[in-house]
Parts: C-alpha cells; structure tokens; sequence
C-alpha cells in the first residue's frame, strides 16, 4: 500500500505533462539547452563547453558555466526518444520520482515505514516544488532537492565501505554540479551532518570528501577561477537581492500566482508558502516531541534547519547577506526555501510516529487525502500550449535566446548581445569555424565569432595570435596578407580546463577501483 500511495501521489503531481504540448514557465531554455548541448557533445566535445548555435550564431559558452546535471540528463534520455519535448517530460518524472524515493529512504531510518511515507508526500507536494515544475521552470533547482535527501541519507551510513565512499561521492558530486549557487549555500548544515553521523575511523569519509570535490572539477574549477571570462557575476549582481526579501506571513501565506518575484514585498506574483498541511504537522510533532522528550540529534538538525533557512529568507536576516558577500550571487533570497521547506516536511513524518499502531494505516490515508487536498490545485501550469520541438529551436529562436533569457554568460570582451545576426562565407559546425576567405588587400581578419581566450587560430595552417575587437570578435592582431585564406577556428581549453578535466577523470578512476576493492 505504501508503494502505491507515493506511486499515485507522484503521478497526480505531474499529470500536465502527460498531456501534449508543454506550458510558459518563468524560465522556457530547458529544451534549447538540451538539444545544443547534445549537439555540442555529437560534435565531439566532451566535456562541453561551446555552441556557435546561440548568440546570433556568434556563439556562446553555455556549457562551461551553467550547471550541467539536469541538461546532461535531458541529453541522455533523448538518445532513446525521438524528440526533445519527450526527453524533457521523462527528465522531470525522473526528478520527482527519485525525490520522493529519497526522502523516504532518508527518514525511514529514523522513522518507521508510515512516518517515512507521510514524510515523503510531504516533500512531493510542497508548494515550492510546484512553483519550481509549473512556474519558474527553474528545473536545475529541482536537481538540488531531488538528490537532497539522497546526500543526508548516504551521509548517516553506518557502513562505510568502499562501495559506499564510491557511491556517497558521486551523489555528493552531483549535489555540487546541480545548481550554479544553491547546493554552496548547504554546505555548512551538510557538515554538521557530516559531524553528527561520523564514524570512529574517518579514512573513508575523507576519501569519500576528496573523490566527490574531484569528480566536480571539470565544472567547478572553470566556474570559480574563469567566471571572469564572461559576465556572470556582472549580470547576477544587477538582480538587487535586497529586494527579494520575503515577510515571515508569506512563508505561511502568499497568494498563489504565476507571476515574478517584486521588489515591493508582500505583492509578489507568485507564491512562496511552506506548506499549510505540513507546517502544521510539522508543529504538532515538535511539540509531542518536546512533552516526550524525544528531541533527538535528527529531529533538532531539521529543527535548525527549518528555523536558519526560513529565517535566511527574511528582512530581518539583511545583516547576513550583507556580511557575507557571495551569497548575494543567490540573487533572490527565498531560493532558500529549497532546505526550510525539506526539513519541514521530513519533520512532518514525525507526526505518525508515535500514534497506536493499529491506527496508521487510516491517519496516512488521512494526512495524504489532506496534503492533496491543500496543495495538489498548485500542480498545475497557467496555461496549456500546444509547443513541440520546433517552438523553441527555431533559428530565430536559437538566435535571441541566450539575450533574453540567458544573459549571463555572455563572454566578458563582448559589450553588448550583437543586434544582427552574422552574415559570412564561413560554415560553422556547433563548435567549430572554418572555410574560405578572399581578401583584396593585407588588413587585420575579424571572425564572425565572440572573443575567449580558448579559440585558436588557423590561416594556411599557420596559427595567427588573436585578440577581442571593439565589438568583442575574433581579429588577428597583426594584417594577414591579400589572397586566398584558408581558416580553421577551434576551441583549446584553457591549463585550469584541463587540470579540472585531469583531477575529475583520476577521480572517477578512483571510484570505478574501489568497486573491485
């Protein structure tokens, strides 16, 4: 029964995407992000990094900076699906699902089996999560409290063996890899997990540290000492996060809307509740807990939890981000509510617990038939529309996205997204530039691609140094004679690329040995 239970509450969730078509969120990348990527990687880049696709078809390196699991699992699945929409819709089935499992796997060690269900249609159905699938679309965020309870549960393992250093450090890994900036903001709360739950020998969960930090270099080391290539931080900076502060009354109550977040507070066009049905489990077990005396280690971390991350998402918490400058790369503090929102609803798992045994079984029916009666009416988009494939991979589409919706990312000798697209006699591949050129007298060559110091330069198989033009294009820095030009453009990375790819390929290495160990 209890199977089903989450089986069926998982599916209610997401009904609209069986449907045909998809639905406006906040957010409508994720599907170029897929298809470009797997170009990207057809093409043969591995790790990607570059699509000449977006940007007017001056390119753009979405790639190297933009968190990669969720476009990564998108990639994957289309290589069995025939169209892009599809490997979309299975990707977030897959989020949902697997959150769910997680979560139960998580508190069912702390909790018996009912307690770890109610625990789990909580998480299933927070309103936040509906705001993350149905409004915003923000669908990396949805990666991080997928694999949430996923890292808490294989950080409270007794057994501690090669296998689970293995398997501890690819969930750890993927947790860092899933959001540009949220999982970071986890980090100290996941240390004091860590601390709680360590083991007498700690060989293995430093091993298990190392592995996870190692196999996340590809990306995080490009992401932290290259960020000056484009203009990420510039961008994120524009967003004033003091002005996405939320009052304490909306963590309870805000009307549910489709709209953005304001700057003005309590008219904000979405919503940003907890979760009525859960907060108020949430409360009651506390208090049974309290009168019984049960506050043990776990229910006292969520407690923390629950209080340091709602709190973080208030006003009256300014003085933190003030003082503590990278979190403001957060942009909106009520992304916080990823972590406030879970350990209420692990908390609300408590509520079962202690009822006579005989009298679970209805009290789950009854807490589920409630939760769903109170949240599932946010799991549903504004409004369907009948998109495919071609809505949002365009070329006119492919041309403008990354201006209007991407921004940030754009390469930093680049002052502004170009106004039209590029007009040459160069064919371009999705990361490569080539062809041939007639010129009729020595002058600098500009090449209809944005500036980074990754391209490198052929002309008659000779490399030609290259620098940014006023309008942030490839141009050589010295005239390169009249004639017949032949021009091969191609993509280098850079020595901290490489080390990050080198440090994560001997991690892997690593875990794939233990496994034999």
């Amino acid at each position: 029964m209890k199977k089903f239970i989450l089986l069926f509450v998982v599916c209610l969730t997401l009904l609209p995407l069986i449907k045909p078509g998809l639905f406006d969120v906040h957010d409508p990348t994720s599907i170029v992000r897929i298809a470009t990527l797997s170009d990207t990687l057809k093409a043969g880049q591995f790790p990607a990094a570059w699509t000449n696709q977006l940007n007017e078809g001056f390119g753009y390196p979405l790639f190297l900076y933009y968190a990669p699991v969720f476009s990564y699992l998108g990639a994957f699945i289309k290589l069995f699906v025939p169209i892009y929409l599809l490997s979309l819709k299975l990707s977030l089935f897959i989020l949902v699902g697997v959150a769910a499992l997680g979560i139960y796997k998580l508190m069912r060690q702390f909790l018996g089996s009912y307690g770890a269900l109610i625990a789990s249609v909580s998480y299933t159905l927070l309103p936040y999560h509906a705001s993350t699938l149905y409004v915003r679309g923000s669908y990396a965020e949805g990666v991080t409290w997928t694999l949430l309870p996923w890292l808490l549960y294989l950080w409270s393992q007794k057994d501690r063996g090669y296998k689970w250093v293995v398997s501890t450090s690819l969930i750890t890994s993927l947790f860092f890899l899933s959001h540009n900036s949220l999982p970071f903001a986890f980090i100290p709360f996941l240390l004091i997990w860590i601390f709680i739950f360590k083991p007498k020998t700690l060989g293995n969960s430093l091993l298990a540290l190392v592995l996870s930090i190692g196999a996340s270099s590809w990306f995080l080391l490009p992401v932290i000492f290259e960020r000056g290539l484009v203009q990420i931080d510039k961008v994120a900076l524009l967003t004033k996060y003091s002005d996405h502060f939320l009052s304490p009354m909306q963590l309870w109550h805000s009307a549910w809307g489709y709209g953005g977040s304001s700057s003005l507070g309590q008219i904000d066009g979405m919503s940003f509740m907890l979760g009525k049905f859960q907060l108020v489990l949430a409360a009651i077990s506390l208090v049974y807990l309290r009168l019984k005396k049960r506050l043990d280690k776990v229910v006292i971390f969520l407690l923390a939890t629950f209080i340091f991350y709602a709190f973080m998402t208030t006003m009256a918490s300014s003085f933190v981000w003030d003082l503590v400058s990278p979190l403001q790369i957060l942009q909106f503090p009520w992304r916080l509510i990823t972590f406030a929102s879970f350990a209420v609803s692990a908390l609300a798992g408590y509520f079962v617990e202690y009822l006579p045994k005989f009298t679970k079984p209805l009290a789950v029916l009854l807490i589920t038939c409630g939760i769903l009666f109170f949240n599932l009416k946010f799991f549903v988009p504004q409004r369907e529309i009948s998109y495919d494939d071609s809505s949002f991979l365009s070329q006119e589409k492919l041309a403008t996205v990354a201006r209007d919706k991407i921004p940030e990312y754009l390469p930093a000798s680049m002052p502004a997204f170009p106004s039209t697209s590029l007009s040459d006699s160069l064919s371009r591949t999705s990361t490569s530039v080539y062809g041939s050129l007639v010129t009729s007298e020595p002058a600098p060559l500009t090449i209809s691609t944005a500036y980074m110091p990754q391209w490198q330069l052929k002309i008659n198989d000779s490399i030609v140094p290259i620098q940014a033009s006023q309008d942030g294009l490839i141009t050589t820095t010295t005239d390169i004679p009249a004639g017949s030009l032949k021009v091969d453009l191609t993509w280098h990375r850079t020595a901290v690329e490489n080390i990050g790819i080198w440090v994560s390929a001997l991690s892997l290495l690593v875990m794939i040995g233990l496994l034999f160990i």
